[in-house]
């Protein structure tokens, strides 16, 4: 496939489009000190990955201020281990309590450095509810997690309960001999994403 144009001018446009056609809500600052607004939710935070192949698939996933101002990312050690990381995601969860909407989809990543274990975290809450992680130890770590969230009691909407997370979604990626980076991405129970493939 051949692409003329800027690919990012033209997803901005079609955001600007959507935006203003569909009437949605105007929720992006110009500047993160001085705010203002763009009106038109532009620029987009774009993520590209060069695969083989004659398609292009985008992802598309508008997503709340309240799940990912709960959201964090953490440069853990490799002597922490497992327990650390569930330590980590539990803590995140419990102290977040009702402000990211829960029932949450807890996205996971754990590894790389600090900005891609971001990035795979957020890959982790696109991920279908009803998978199974092919890696035997992170599947054995999400069910364990899922159980462990859902009796922390924040419940639906932080109001208690025995469902405070809907599934546990974990990405890893090779890292550092020195580090552990562990991110932590929530969703909301609105989990808005669609994948388009042209």
């Amino acid at each position: 496939m051949h692409l003329e144009g800027d690919l990012y001018d033209a997803i901005n446009e079609g955001v600007r489009q959507a935006y203003h056609e569909g009437l949605l809500r105007k929720s992006v600052a110009k500047h993160p000190i001085t705010r203002g607004n763009t009106n038109d939710n532009t620029p987009a935070i774009i993520h590209v990955k060069l695969v083989p192949g004659d398609k292009i698939k985008f992802t598309l996933a508008p997503k709340g201020g309240g799940s990912e101002n709960m959201s964090l990312v953490k440069m853990l050690i490799p002597s922490d281990g497992i327990e650390g990381i569930k330590k980590l995601v539990l803590h995140t969860i419990f102290y977040a309590g009702g402000k990211p909407c829960p029932p949450l989809i807890v996205g996971v990543g754990i590894g790389g450095n600090l900005e891609k274990s971001a990035l795979i975290a957020k890959e982790a809450i696109m991920r279908d509810l009803n998978d199974v992680n092919p890696d035997p130890v992170l599947a054995k770590l999400e069910k364990e997690l899922l159980d462990e969230i859902n009796q922390l009691g924040v419940g639906p909407m932080g109001f208690g309960g025995s469902t405070t997370a809907l599934a546990v979604k974990i990405n890893a990626y090779p890292c550092h001999i020195a580090s552990l980076p562990v991110a932590v991405n929530l969703q909301c129970h609105a989990s808005r994403h669609k994948d388009m493939t042209i």
